[in-house]
């Protein structure tokens, strides 16, 4: 089906992005033969449109990808008869949402001061920006803080509301969130960074982002441990070899 000829409210809602469109017809296409693969292809996009029916009005936010895409990843999973174990398709949801990271990887290497600022600044701007929606988009993503440590070249902050995790808990999904948050592991790895965090909104009170270049002595206390739920989260390495 068209995308223009999809049923949902376009006051509301925006269109997923070619590149999730085209996350999801691959994997299709790689699980399914051609007939079968364009008709949950076609039942994948009408499971979009009536997962918006009673999804709040996010359409006005700067990175809509970042809610309607996962949304169609969300689809695809409900539709899809023979569910793959998620971790087979992480690096092809990685490319969808964050692909862009391999390039920036080659120009940008967080252990640098030059970089580790320029990377500062831009996460910042990121920053400002949800905190500049959240008042026109209350179910957008709500930062808490964000901080820069010069000295040390390590950015902090944190959000206690995302809308990705929210879609989960109400759709009852929430096994199917961890293939989309563990893309943010992926993507400072190509920056030759570390993020270490803990937790997310579906598992906690805050997802908490902590970035330093890989090289940096806080990167060297962590080490990723897969959750039952298939989500990466930073522990430390000298209390869980106690």
């Amino acid at each position: 089906m068209r995308e223009k000829d999809l049923p949902f409210d376009r006051s509301k809602h925006v269109i997923y992005s070619k590149n999730a469109k085209k996350c999801v017809q691959g994997l299709l296409h790689r699980y399914y033969n051609e007939p079968m693969a364009s008709a949950l292809w076609e039942k994948a996009q009408l499971q979009f449109c009536a997962f918006l029916e009673d999804e709040p009005a996010l359409g006005g936010v700067k990175m809509t990808a970042s809610i309607y895409d996962p949304i169609l990843i969300f689809a695809w999973y409900a539709v899809i008869p023979d569910k793959p174990p998620l971790e087979d398709v992480q690096q092809d949801v990685y490319r969808c949402f964050m692909g862009g990271f391999d390039m920036l990887g080659k120009l940008f290497n967080l252990n640098r001061r030059l970089d580790n600022r320029i990377a500062s600044l831009a996460f910042k701007k990121a920053a400002d920006q949800r905190v500049k929606e959240i008042g026109a988009f209350p179910s957008s993503f709500r930062m808490e803080g964000f901080g820069y440590d010069k000295q040390n070249g390590v950015v902090r902050y944190g959000f206690s509301q995302c809308p990705n995790a929210e879609f989960a808990k109400r759709h009852h999904m929430e096994d199917v969130l961890p293939v989309m948050c563990n893309c943010d592991h992926l993507a400072m790895q190509k920056l030759h960074a570390t993020l270490v965090r803990k937790g997310t909104c579906c598992t906690s009170d805050l997802c908490d982002y902590c970035i330093v270049g890989d090289q940096n002595p806080i990167a060297r206390q962590y080490e990723l441990a897969t959750q039952e739920n298939g989500l990466w989260v930073s522990v430390n390495k000298r209390l869980h070899e106690l």
